[in-house]
């Protein structure tokens, strides 16, 4: 493509800013479109602010109707959320779904709003955001989490199965310990926690928002031939 008009969701997380000062260096990059919750400043005449309320079927329908005429060549998904009581046993209804809706479905409905021009420009390039854990039962305080990250990966496959042939490339990254607001402000861990936990991983480190930007931009803006698949960015800890 002669020219990218990127989305990207969830960009006020500490991993999608790692990432998208990655991508307003691509020369040809013509638009960059930011799906947030929060306020969302910024000076660059490329960048275009929408806010959106991933629990709000209202305020994502009036969103896709804006994206869907932008000619979105790249879709990466930043934005999820999770509750620190999230186990099986104590979850309550509200919080179930409320996790799954903004974890999973939402993602289908950008996806919805964005794939009919993919496939009519014949180019798109899509990278989900999984977790490390789905595939490994999770954690016991993060099931409706784990499970949500879990749909994202049949999202992947489903994408690869019917729409790689459009020229359409999907994949999913699956962050393990990163040291990000999720864990220290949504988990709420302390740091002499997050160094406890970084013992467990085998490259002996905590990750950083820069170790899964790396990945994802490989991923979005170098690859031609990758789809369906994932990708786990977790310094050997998930083996």
């Amino acid at each position: 493509m002669d020219s990218y008009h990127v989305l990207i969701s969830g960009a006020n997380s500490d991993l999608a800013q790692a990432f998208i000062e990655k991508v307003l260096k691509i020369p040809n990059l013509k638009s960059l479109h930011l799906l947030t919750h929060t306020d969302y400043r910024s000076s660059n005449e490329k960048v275009k602010v929408h806010s959106v309320n991933f629990l709000n079927h209202s305020s994502l329908s009036e969103i896709n109707d804006v994206i869907a005429g932008e000619g979105i060549t790249h879709f990466i998904q930043f934005h999820g959320f999770a509750y620190s009581e999230d186990s099986i046993q104590k979850i309550t209804d509200k919080d179930f779904s409320e996790t799954l809706e903004i974890n999973l479905t939402s993602v289908a409905f950008v996806l919805k709003a964005i794939l009919p021009n993919m496939e009519s420009q014949g180019y798109g390039r899509i990278v989900l955001m999984s977790t490390a854990s789905a595939g490994y039962g999770g954690g016991k305080n993060s099931f409706s989490y784990g499970l949500a990250k879990h749909g994202i990966l049949y999202l992947v496959k489903h994408l690869a199965k019917y729409y790689t042939h459009k020229n359409i490339l999907t994949n999913s990254v699956s962050p393990g310990f990163i040291r990000s607001k999720f864990h220290t402000q949504v988990l709420k861990k302390t740091e002499v926690e997050m160094e406890e936990r970084a013992k467990s991983v085998r490259l002996g480190r905590i990750g950083t928002p820069e170790d899964v930007a790396r990945v994802i931009y490989n991923l979005a803006f170098e690859n031609d031939f990758v789809t369906g698949e994932n990708i786990k960015i977790d310094g050997g800890d998930f083996i």
